[in-house]
């Protein structure tokens, strides 16, 4: 079973190298008129990390105490979680 996931994760990857290569190669020319283009601002991350916690009930106690509307928590190895809060609500 394992192998066959490795296999499949390969083949994907490997499919979507190719098809970013494809979708580049075969992209329209951008117009060269200037007075059209508009510039947009690149988006701004606004999620912090706040700390490593040993179990949900802890993050998620401080998520709820936090001044923040929006926060996370998010599991990472060995059961863990880290309390992610948007620095934007």
């Amino acid at each position: 079973m394992r192998t066959r996931l490795v296999l499949a994760s390969a083949t994907m990857g490997a499919a979507l190298l190719i098809g970013g290569a494809v979708a580049t190669a075969q992209a329209t020319p951008a117009s060269a008129d200037i007075s059209t283009t508009t510039t947009t601002a690149p988006i701004a991350y606004s999620w912090i990390r706040v700390g490593t916690y040993n179990t949900h009930f802890e993050c998620y106690t401080d998520g709820q105490n936090s001044a923040y509307s929006k926060w996370q928590c998010r599991p990472i190895s060995r059961g863990r979680y880290e309390l992610w809060v948007d620095n934007a609500s």
